[in-house]
């Protein structure tokens, strides 16, 4: 017999949007420059459950991310995943340079358009170059991916080394 339970299922296996709360999350990015102003809204991660609304994942995270016009997700790497962004709604241009520096090359998408990133050597950010608010579906490889990192002397990584001490 089973014990299989509706329920229970729905309490580990939906989230919906009436429950995700945006969270801006760049405050501190902001403080450097307004134009990291972004929000999320959190529906799979892999340190979520169910005392938190999120659905629990093992292999990978799924966001929403609201970029309002004019603002960008940095230039970013992460060690340990791929990042995939699925342009939901918005007129963005996906940022990507090798990990070694030089020349930022620009990559325009549009309504439905996807970037996926590997894990290493190429930073990666996007930025909403619209007129109106953007939403993105964001992906990450990875149940607890490691905090990403930011190109050598910008002011984002000098900030990040300096919370990490």
């Amino acid at each position: 017999m089973s014990h299989f339970s509706i329920e229970e299922f729905k309490k580990n296996h939906v989230a919906k949007l009436e429950t995700r709360e945006l969270n801006w999350i760049a405050t501190a990015q902001e403080a450097i420059d307004p134009k990291y102003k972004r929000g999320q809204k959190a529906y799979i991660v892999g340190d979520g459950g169910n005392d938190t609304g999120k659905i629990k994942a093992d292999h990978f995270n799924l966001r929403t991310m609201v970029i309002p016009s004019g603002c960008e997700g940095p230039l970013h790497m992460h060690d340990d995943v791929e990042e995939v962004f699925f342009v939901l709604k918005g007129n963005m241009i996906a940022m990507i340079q090798d990990k070694d520096g030089g020349e930022i090359h620009e990559i325009p998408l549009q309504d439905r358009d996807c970037i996926s990133v590997p894990p290493n050597d190429i930073y990666r950010g996007i930025k909403n170059v619209g007129d109106e608010e953007a939403l993105v579906l964001v992906i990450l490889g990875g149940p607890t991916p490691h905090p990403e990192t930011y190109p050598k002397d910008s002011d984002l990584e000098k900030l990040r080394l300096s919370q990490s001490q």
